[in-house]
């Protein structure tokens, strides 16, 4: 068969040159729009229609699509500044790509704008989570959601809440060490086995199926975020907060408060997710518990929550005196694995060290980063969020070869977290825009991460 020769201007261009079809398009969007108009060979309408199409590429950096998104709305710069309480100078430097989009930032236009933090990062990422075909999985957690308090009709009875807790247990680690896949396949099966075994017993039994809900309704929050589905991860987390008490365990009413405080940080509802912390606090004061280490590994994730959102905040002292509580703490208690968290001495230094980074405190980051030692084992999801954040604030110090070293410290340790993670997305892109000669490594990550 004869090849087909293009029929447009632009369509001739491309095939004369040697461009890829992503540098052709940013060659493109380049030029003006009478002259695009002309080489496309089509209608104005339509036309407009393509320019949205480009101007919503996957090389957009947060900074740009601040700026898209705010002039869809009809708002001048001077005019979100002052819906977001932000500078007019450190808006325009953000929207150029200048300065960082910090995730508060990010926050307060969010808000600003009326729309989350995912539309304004990107999230979810379409493309790379249908190539890795992530994007069907995603579906059976929906439909599995849809039931949590419906008892079906089954034709066999379901397994013992024991043997169900044996897998919910093996999710939970899957989670720690942020092997979604693996972990994503089971949790529709987990859901409905539980929701069964919970109408289908009495005593400890219901109460152990209600814990194990409760723990996969944790991981399907986890992998919703992490993925940018916020919806989802509404969702998830308002059905444990409906299945925590039954399961009539402290240490969950307490995982519910962590995670509904996190939603504060997408929202900028800041003053929310610190009262949200503070009665979880209150609450866990002498309650008994089947897991007392487990109460005191929540209660000090719950400090570190708050120091995070007193970071957002540009509260330094508040989040310094959490950090302290928390490391006070960390010394009696030890690293302590439980309620599918990570606490310990660890995890209180590599959040200072996000913390300093969110703030934009990059050379604090830096020094901070000087004293952690990860050790072997460690929960690689927690291990390659540092890795992460580290490379944020290298990359913003003037730091490329250091910045790329920690995204591939990050890639090692683990893959799926880091491929679909907005901070490395803004890594790669700040370091494409720092280099002044093309760099096989660099284009090689950025051609992992789908940029």
């Amino acid at each position: 068969m004869a090849k087909r020769e293009p029929n447009t201007a632009l369509g001739r261009l491309l095939a004369e040159s040697r461009w890829t079809q992503r540098q052709f398009a940013r060659a493109v969007n380049r030029v003006s729009r009478p002259v695009r108009d002309r080489l496309a060979g089509v209608p104005s309408e339509c036309c407009r229609r393509t320019e949205f199409a480009v101007s919503k590429s996957i090389e957009e950096h947060n900074g740009a699509r601040i700026a898209r998104i705010r002039k869809q709305r009809g708002l001048t710069q001077q005019g979100l500044a002052m819906r977001a309480h932000l500078s007019k100078s450190l808006l325009s430097k953000v929207e150029c790509g200048q300065k960082p989009a910090s995730p508060a930032l990010v926050a307060a236009c969010a808000r600003a704008l009326g729309v989350s933090t995912s539309d304004l990062l990107g999230q979810p990422y379409a493309d790379e989570l249908r190539r890795d075909r992530m994007d069907a999985l995603i579906q059976p957690i929906r439909e599995g959601l849809e039931n949590w308090d419906v008892d079906l009709d089954w034709q066999t009875a379901p397994r013992a809440a024991a043997l169900i807790w044996t897998d919910v247990q093996r999710a939970l680690e899957q989670r720690r060490q942020a092997r979604y896949t693996d972990m994503v396949r089971d949790l529709p099966v987990l859901i409905d086995e539980s929701v069964q075994t919970v109408h289908t017993s009495t005593g400890e039994e219901q109460r152990l199926a209600y814990e194990c809900l409760a723990e996969t309704f944790r991981c399907v929050f986890t992998v919703a975020w992490n993925f940018g589905y916020v919806d989802l991860a509404t969702v998830a987390l308002d059905r444990l907060a409906w299945t925590a008490p039954r399961a009539d365990e402290p240490g969950l009413a307490a995982m519910h408060a962590f995670l509904r405080a996190q939603t504060t940080l997408s929202s900028g509802r800041y003053d929310v997710g610190l009262r949200v912390v503070e009665r979880a606090l209150r609450d866990l004061d002498g309650q008994e518990s089947r897991r007392p280490a487990g109460i005191e590994a929540m209660r000090g994730m719950l400090h570190l929550r708050a120091a995070t959102i007193a970071g957002r905040m540009k509260n330094r002292d508040h989040a310094d005196a959490r950090l302290a509580e928390a490391r006070a703490l960390a010394r009696t208690t030890g690293e302590l694995p439980d309620f599918g968290v990570t606490w310990g001495p660890v995890n209180v230094a590599v959040h200072a060290v996000a913390i300093a980074s969110e703030a934009d405190d990059f050379g604090r980051a830096i020094a901070l980063a000087d004293n952690v030692r990860i050790p072997r084992g460690w929960t690689r999801s927690r291990a390659g969020h540092h890795w992460m954040d580290l490379g944020r604030a290298h990359a913003w110090s003037g730091h490329p070869e250091e910045a790329l070293d920690c995204l591939h410290q990050a890639r090692r340790i683990a893959p799926q977290q880091t491929r679909y993670h907005p901070t490395v997305r803004d890594v790669v892109q700040v370091l494409k825009r720092q280099e002044r000669t093309r760099s096989g490594p660099l284009a090689q990550y950025a051609d992992w991460v789908g940029l």
